[in-house]
C-alpha cells in the first residue's frame, strides 16, 4: 500500500512537472515569435495624418514619416519627427516608446511622454493612448491625448496611415 502511494505522488509530480516544463516553452516560443514580428516592423512609413482633431477638427497633414524602431525584446517605438498643425505656433514631437505588438499586428498602448509640444522655448509632455495595426508594409495608428494645458482640459487625436518605403538599416 505505501508503495503505491509513493508511486501515485511520483507520478502526479512528473505531471505537474511535464506542464510546467510545455507552459514555458509555450511562454519562450511566443516572446521568440513576438521578438522576430517586432523586428520586421522597424523601418520608415510615408503617409499623412488622416484625422487631425485639436481644439476642433482640422485640415489633414501630408507627407508624415513615422519612423518604427525594434527595440529587440519584441517591443518596438513609434517617431514622427517634428510638425505643425496649420497656423500653430509650436511644433508636435511623437516618440512612442516600448509598444508591445503580437504577431496579429493589432496594439493598443499607453505610452508615457508620447507626445511632446514645443511652443517657443518650453517643452511640454504628455502620455497618450496609441492603438492600431500592422498589416504587411502598411502601418495605421491612432494618437489620443487627454491632458490640460495652462490649466484648461483638452482632447488631441491625430491618425497616421502610412506604407514602409525602407527598413532604415
Amino acid at each position: 500500500m505505501r508503495k503505491q502511494i509513493i508511486l501515485g505522488i511520483a507520478l502526479l509530480g512528473m505531471g505537474a512537472f511535464s506542464n510546467s516544463v510545455s507552459a514555458n516553452s509555450f511562454v519562450e516560443n511566443n516572446i521568440f515569435k513576438t521578438s522576430l514580428y517586432a523586428e520586421n516592423l522597424a523601418g520608415y512609413y510615408e503617409g499623412s495624418l488622416t484625422y487631425v482633431y485639436m481644439n476642433g477638427e482640422k485640415d489633414p497633414v501630408s507627407n508624415i514619416t513615422s519612423n518604427v524602431t525594434d527595440n529587440g525584446n519584441g517591443t518596438v517605438n513609434i517617431h514622427i519627427d517634428g510638425f505643425k498643425i496649420g497656423s500653430m505656433p509650436g511644433s508636435i514631437t511623437v516618440d512612442a516608446m516600448d509598444i508591445t505588438v503580437p504577431a496579429n499586428g493589432n496594439f493598443n498602448e499607453t505610452c508615457r511622454k508620447a507626445v511632446k509640444l514645443k511652443i517657443g522655448f518650453i517643452p511640454l509632455t504628455y502620455n497618450a493612448l496609441v492603438s492600431g495595426s500592422f498589416s504587411g508594409d502598411h502601418l495605421n495608428y491612432t494618437i489620443t491625448v487627454n491632458a490640460k494645458y495652462s490649466s484648461a482640459p483638452f482632447t488631441a487625436i491625430v491618425t497616421f496611415d502610412g506604407d514602409k518605403v525602407s527598413t532604415g538599416l
